[in-house]
């Protein structure tokens, strides 16, 4: 069985392969009409040079793969405030004690806090984290146990891919 690398390409990467394969195609069409219509049909420089496009197509589709292998990284979304994250997904009351912090919104990390954030939608629990550098605190999605300090619930589920984290100013 042959072996083949699989690549992906971008709508720009398939855009600038068809101009480039347009391109060459004409240049080869050219180039081997005029060997066709010479009066030596031992022409070999046009053949040459229509082969030397044939090189050409095959080093431009090796460039794109190279940068499809190696795209641009994708710049960083947005950091969202806490201030925007409270109104996207609403953090609801800690109902077991009325002195929360955080404006009686977190829940501890044990006894019946604990087992009300158990009880939560998975989607829908948030973790209040120190950081290993001491650069501050974060809330991050899901529940999680390391430099944990509390919990929040909300209303509206994190429905996005991997973890999201808010720092907190």
């Amino acid at each position: 069985m042959d072996d083949f690398d699989m690549i992906t390409l971008t709508d720009i990467h398939l855009q600038r392969l068809h101009a480039e394969a347009a391109r060459l195609a004409e240049d080869a069409d050219r180039h081997l009409a005029a060997a066709e219509d010479s009066d030596d049909p031992d022409d070999w420089d046009a053949w040459k040079e229509a082969d030397g496009i044939a090189t050409g197509f095959k080093l431009a589709l090796q460039e794109l793969d190279r940068e499809a292998a190696d795209p641009e990284p994708t710049p960083p979304a947005p950091a969202l405030s806490y201030d925007d994250w409270r109104d996207a997904y609403r953090p609801v009351r800690n109902t077991v004690r009325t002195d929360a912090p955080f404006d009686g919104r977190m829940f501890e990390t044990f006894g019946p806090e604990l087992d009300a954030i158990a009880a939560a939608d998975p989607a829908c629990v948030w973790t209040l984290v120190s950081s290993d550098d001491d650069d501050g605190l974060y809330l991050l999605s899901g529940c999680h146990s390391v430099n944990r300090l509390g919990y929040l619930i909300t209303e509206r589920p994190w429905q996005g891919d991997g973890q999201l984290d808010i720092r907190l100013d």
